[in-house]
């Protein structure tokens, strides 16, 4: 029945205070459903007496049920409830039962008499996606990166390519299996968005917020860029297509056009075919693959790749590491399965299922299809300077240059694969802009949602019931990004590879810390996967992949951060402001606190001790020569200071470690972070002088090493 009409019974709440755990589900519409029940004595009558009915039923297994229960306990406790809710009883002990849902939200209360609520958030679509779904819908995204990314990579990395492609490969894959596990616990669109609030705080989860944005508006500028350039291809048979390969200004207007009516889709809100879209990526995978192995056999040549390599001079030590981070590009939207997990089956293994099947296929295109590339177009000197064909000539559209190569085997060929990687690479990164305008979309309706942003950015179209305010505004920005190609010619592609790297690097890298963190904060929480290579720590274990990932995604994100490649830096750095100023604006115009304590684990279970209060003083009694009650005599004094938090974990840091001991980490850890930066400063860094990577890993560690001291102190 609805909750409105719920008697509220004072001895239930009063048994739910004293008795056994509680614990708190949503229902189903309006009504509310009890889920399982026992009592710590394990009488399931005593329920029935309790709640004054006779609904109870006891089964084989001493569980009882009863669907009227959940209102009345729902209000007692917390008060009137915003979302349906039931409620069940749990004996103290452990019981051998299904595992908690990954929909779930652990809180408090694992001791007799506390309250735990576990808020199971409804699905708003319905569950539908498996494994192969999951993986052909991400590697829609996450295969449409090569199509631009190969260009501007070999710009930075000339022969070491592959090299660059392989090593942000293996960030790649410590990033996915960080995802794998944090959205198979937590499936629910967001990414490192909602790991970060989850994790930490909301401060933190809104600044990654806010920097996902702008990830996600250069994933839209630089797919609709490229998609626009593949459409040269077939400039031979429509003079405007060759326009657009020709002229800056028609290719910078023709992307413009191409993100405004987008935007107009997605306002309207017509939904693109699923099915559409899982055979689009399918066909784009047998391509791919289709390509490798036909240039293996018939483009690749062994010693022109090795005759391509030039350490230390092209590429240099510096421009290889900032490709590093470029190469970053080829792996964007692999937060495509964090935002499907709501719609899958069963997030706990398809999740990981299709995680593992994307890195194998992107790693084996990423690792050969540059090797080809730089076979068809070697590395040569114009000019005195070292450069390739696939960053200069065909650095628009990459992959269309690479099958022009067949012409040494067949012009057939040539012609009908060129055709068709237009067509393809056009399809696959139109879905990819739209794919990152709904992601905007999502992300931002989120965080209005949340009260992070105004609520404005929340409000759907009378009509179209879309969040149009915000697919207005940052679809906006996102064409914006683009207009400087007008001036900057083919920099531009550098500019929007540039500005996704900084945006993706530093959300990858705080969901390496959050999902670290998590470990930590809600070690009960369901994870139906696990990263490997795990570390005993404190109560939990600390995941060394999301160490690793951590300090060397830190370390290419400085060093692309001080090497500002066509004014980046500046763009990324003032959106970082921007949303900094945002959040302040409007946490101030709510009269909200800016900041919130970080997130601390619940308390360890522990045997409750019923010990006799202990007497006040008499003179503790009176006040003003009146009489005063005990517990009013107990109060603390309202002005007592408030220490800061930071200030008590450095002392428990000394009290947990000792002076020596504690100083000893200390000194060695500052030693270290001088040797590095001292080195990153000196004229024997490979990479050059000048600071570059030195402050990402030392800020990382930092953090790491803060983290993991609380994470210890929290036991």
């Amino acid at each position: 029945m609805p909750l409105q009409h719920v008697e509220i019974r004072p001895q239930l709440s009063d048994r739910a205070l004293r008795g056994p755990v509680v614990q708190l589900h949503v229902g189903d519409g309006s009504y509310v459903g009890l889920g399982t029940v026992e009592l710590a004595d394990g009488r399931p009558e005593d329920l029935a007496l309790l709640g004054g009915r006779s609904l109870v039923r006891k089964l084989e297994d001493r569980v009882a049920h009863d669907s009227t229960l959940g209102g009345p306990l729902l209000e007692a406790r917390l008060g009137p409830p915003t979302a349906p809710m039931d409620f069940v009883w749990i004996h103290t002990d452990r019981l051998i039962s299904a595992p908690m849902s990954p929909d779930s939200i652990a809180r408090r209360g694992r001791r007799p008499g506390d309250l735990r609520v576990v808020v199971r958030r409804p699905t708003k679509l319905p569950r539908t996606l498996g494994a192969p779904a999951l993986f052909a819908a991400s590697y829609g995204n996450v295969g449409s990166s090569i199509y631009y990314a190969l260009g501007v990579t070999a710009a930075f990395a000339l022969g070491l390519t592959p090299l660059a492609l392989i090593l942000a490969g293996g960030i790649f894959v410590t990033t996915a299996l960080n995802y794998a596990e944090g959205t198979a616990a937590i499936p629910h669109a967001g990414g490192s968005s909602s790991f970060a609030r989850r994790a930490f705080n909301d401060p933190i989860g809104f600044i990654v917020g806010w920097v996902q944005l702008l990830n996600y508006m250069a994933t839209v500028s630089i797919s609709a860029y490229f998609a626009i350039s593949y459409l040269g291809v077939f400039g031979k048979y429509v003079p405007l297509f060759q326009l657009f390969k020709t002229s800056d200004i028609w290719h910078v207007s023709a992307t413009v056009v191409l993100i405004v009516f987008l935007i107009a889709i997605n306002i309207i809100g017509i939904q693109e075919s699923s099915a559409l879209n899982l055979g689009l990526a399918l066909m784009d995978l047998v391509t791919q693959f289709a390509l490798v192995i036909l240039g293996i056999f018939l483009l690749l040549r062994i010693n022109v790749v090795l005759n391509n390599l030039h350490w230390g001079v092209a590429p240099t030590w510096g421009n290889f590491l900032a490709s590093i981070s470029i190469a970053m590009v080829t792996y964007t939207g692999i937060e495509t399965i964090s935002n499907l997990s709501e719609e899958a089956k069963n997030p706990g293994r398809s999740v990981p299922r299709a995680t593992y099947a994307v890195i194998v296929a992107v790693l084996f295109v990423a690792a050969f299809l540059p090797t080809i590339g730089l076979s068809v177009f070697p590395v040569h000197v114009d000019h005195g300077v070292y450069v390739t064909d696939l960053a200069t000539k065909y650095k628009a559209d990459p992959v269309a240059g690479i099958v022009m190569g067949f012409n040494q085997v067949s012009q057939t060929l040539a012609f009908w694969a060129g055709m068709w990687v237009g067509f393809l690479a056009f399809t696959i990164l139109l879905i990819a802009t739209n794919a990152g305008l709904i992601g905007i979309s999502r992300l931002s309706y989120s965080l209005a949602g949340a009260e992070m942003l105004p609520r404005g950015f929340a409000a759907l179209h009378p009509k179209f019931k879309t969040p149009y305010v915000s697919i207005v505004v940052f679809g906006a920005l996102a064409a914006l990004l683009v207009v400087p190609g007008i001036l900057v010619g083919g920099k531009e592609i550098d500019l929007m590879s540039a500005v996704y790297s900084l945006a993706a690097t530093f959300a990858f890298c705080s969901a390496h810390l959050s999902v670290m963190r998590l470990r930590f904060v809600e070690p009960e929480l369901y994870r139906p996967y696990r990263m490997p290579f795990n570390i005993r720590f404190g109560r939990d274990s600390v995941p060394i992949l999301s160490l690793v990932g951590a300090l060397a995604i830190g370390t290419v994100f400085t060093q692309l951060l001080f090497q500002n490649i066509s004014n980046s830096t500046w763009i990324y750095l003032g959106w970082l402001a921007l949303g900094v100023l945002s959040w302040v604006a409007y946490q101030t115009y709510r009269k909200h606190p800016l900041w919130e304590p970080l997130e601390v684990p619940p308390p360890p279970d522990r045997e409750i001790e019923h010990l006799p209060a202990e007497p006040l003083p008499q003179i503790a009694r009176y006040k003003h020569g009146r009489r005063i009650p005990a517990h009013a005599a107990a109060t603390p004094p309202h002005g007592r200071p408030h220490r800061r938090s930071w200030r008590v974990g450095w002392e428990l840091y000394w009290k947990s470690h000792g002076n020596v001991r504690g100083a000893l980490i200390v000194a060695v850890f500052a030693a270290v972070s001088g040797l590095a930066v001292g080195l990153d400063l000196s004229s024997y860094d490979p990479f050059g002088p000048g600071l570059g990577w030195s402050p990402g890993i030392v800020l990382v560690a930092l953090i790491a090493a803060y983290l993991l001291n609380r994470g210890h102190l929290e036991q």
